[in-house]
């Protein structure tokens, strides 16, 4: 939690953070708001639209079958110039990361989607996650605008001005159809909650 409070700091030293500083060398604030932020939860319908997007190594990938595939995912939507809620959202990527272990890259896949694809090329993809740490199974996503937007769309997540983009966090199974939509800045626990319930009712047939 400590590393998550001083990654969650960014947000109050934007600045810093582009211009390469990594997370982990800010102070301790910050965290207590973030914490106190009301989070809401609900089921979610998704279309998960299987169109062919770049990731941060420049390697073109499709959606559905790719990305998602089988496994459990977490999605957020960001843009590298965000010195708002983006490096928030960053900072809980990074402790959730932490907490997926080994299944990170493996069954379970997090998933941080440019909302601004005609800025964030790969290459600001790949230095924006290495800020973060970001380890193998930690997938960034751009592409050309027209694909970029229709995925959005299919997920609930696309904003016109992408500026306005939500803070907003979805977690589903790839295999199952199962989806959850977190409305704020969901704590990491709260997400990996959610991952370790769908691969409960994976083990359990689908019951809960």
């Amino acid at each position: 939690m400590q590393r998550f409070r001083k990654g969650v700091a960014a947000a109050c030293f934007a600045g810093m953070l582009l211009a390469g500083v990594p997370p982990a060398a800010f102070p301790e604030t910050g965290g207590k708001a973030a914490k106190e932020e009301k989070v809401e939860s609900r089921p979610a319908q998704v279309k998960l639209v299987d169109l062919p997007l770049l990731d941060q190594d420049g390697k073109t990938v499709r959606f559905r079958t790719d990305v998602v595939g089988d496994r459990i995912v977490v999605i957020d939507t960001f843009f590298t110039t965000c010195s708002l809620i983006c490096p928030i959202l960053g900072a809980i990527f990074m402790e959730l990361q932490e907490l997926a272990g080994d299944r990170l890259g493996r069954d379970v896949a997090l998933v941080s989607i440019s909302v601004d694809p005609l800025t964030d090329i790969p290459p600001r993809l790949k230095k924006y996650g290495e800020q973060w740490e970001a380890r193998p199974g930690w997938i960034f996503l751009t592409g050309g605008k027209p694909n970029v937007d229709q995925v959005l769309t299919g997920l609930g997540l696309y904003s016109a001005n992408f500026a306005d983009h939500p803070a907003a966090f979805l977690v589903g199974d790839g295999k199952s159809g199962e989806w959850t939509r977190f409305n704020g800045f969901a704590t990491p626990e709260q997400l990996m909650g959610k991952v370790t319930e769908l691969t409960g009712k994976r083990k359990s047939g689908g019951k809960s």
